[in-house]
């Protein structure tokens, strides 16, 4: 009688693969990996979770992603009876593009409240600060649809008149059927 070797933790499974915690998972991206260590950090600068942080290119748009970021948010004192009350974003901003962001101040406190949800802030204090440059993220390029993918997606799109309706259609189809 043989004996079958005993595994432990950390040896090659029968599929090759590690049998350690998050084998199987792939590399990940190290904003996701910290993203919830950075929460109690942005909790002390006043904002809820690290979302504004993350996102804020998406909330104020190209235009304002690169020469802009958010700091901080103040929130004033609660008195006794006194329901909730909006607070202050503090913006950093380039020098010369501080005069054009304050112009469209409404229209920012607008995007960031609806980011949130619920009016959350209600003025802007803008900071002429430098700007850390970001990185844009690129996802990765997607894999060719096979022509069984691209018969399907062609017979899903027939009845689509329009063509740049079709075309956006055919672009988000392609995305859905190669990630799968």
């Amino acid at each position: 009688m043989t004996k079958k070797p005993i595994k432990t933790q950390g040896q090659k499974g029968s599929k090759g693969k590690s049998k350690t915690a998050g084998a199987g998972k792939g590399p990940r991206r190290l904003g996701d990996l910290i993203g919830k260590s950075l929460t109690p950090l942005c909790r002390k600068q006043g904002f809820a979770s690290a979302d504004i942080v993350q996102f804020w290119a998406e909330i104020v748009g190209p235009s304002y992603a690169h020469c802009t970021e958010p700091d901080r948010i103040r929130w004033p004192r609660r008195g006794e009876g006194e329901g909730f009350n909006p607070g202050t974003l503090i913006v950093h901003c380039e020098g010369a593009f501080a005069l054009v962001f304050q112009q469209e101040q409404e229209k920012i406190i607008q995007r960031v409240n609806a980011y949130f949800g619920y009016p959350a802030i209600d003025r802007l204090q803008i900071l002429q600060r430098p700007v850390r440059p970001r990185r844009a993220i690129q996802p990765p390029p997607l894999r060719p649809m096979t022509k069984a993918e691209e018969a399907k997606l062609d017979h899903q799109l027939e009845g689509v008149e329009n063509e740049r309706m079709a075309a956006a259609l055919k672009r988000l189809g392609h995305a859905i059927s190669v990630k799968n």
